[in-house]
């Protein structure tokens, strides 16, 4: 039971160190300027994009993997949160590449996965979430609760809609 919980913890924190890179690099990327101006045009400012921790992630096939390792995660690890994944010819490459990322996070705050929106056209599906792992269950999970847990208790009903953006 220890060990299950240092790996949940393990991997929690894999999670939130890719969550802040993702939030650092949206502000300080040049590659990550038509993702502030979607976002801006979107009626979304500085501070609610911090607050909710919305990020970037580079157009790089390898940068989080790379970063992982040197952080001292496993491939295994990494693809066990849904941040990699094996190709047809058996490397591993990042999920996420140049998309808007909003971190899902628990009513805790803990970042569980990631919905990531395309920025161009060619990318295939708009949204691509982290898919389901051990602790990420997506059904299961109300983006933004961590934020409005305490305006829903004070008012009394919640009102849900159904994109990040919404």
């Amino acid at each position: 039971a220890e060990a299950r919980r240092q790996r949940k913890r393990r991997l929690e924190q894999l999670l939130e160190r890719t969550a802040a890179y993702y939030a650092n690099y949206l502000w300080e990327a040049d590659e990550a300027a038509k993702a502030r101006d979607y976002l801006a045009e979107r009626g979304l400012g500085e501070q609610t994009l911090r607050d909710f921790g919305v990020g970037f992630a580079p157009s790089a096939w390898d940068k989080i993997l790379v970063r992982g390792q040197q952080a001292g995660f496993s491939v295994e690890e990494l693809r066990g949160v849904g941040l990699a994944q094996r190709g047809r010819s058996g490397g591993e490459y990042d999920r996420f590449r140049s998309r808007i990322m909003f971190p899902i996070r628990d009513r805790r705050g803990r970042t569980l996965g990631f919905g990531g929106r395309a920025m161009r056209a060619d990318q295939g599906a708009k949204y691509v979430n982290t898919a389901e792992t051990d602790f990420f269950h997506k059904s299961e999970m109300l983006y933004g609760i961590d934020l409005a847990k305490g305006a829903i208790a004070k008012a009394g009903r919640a009102v849900v809609v159904e994109g990040y953006t919404d």
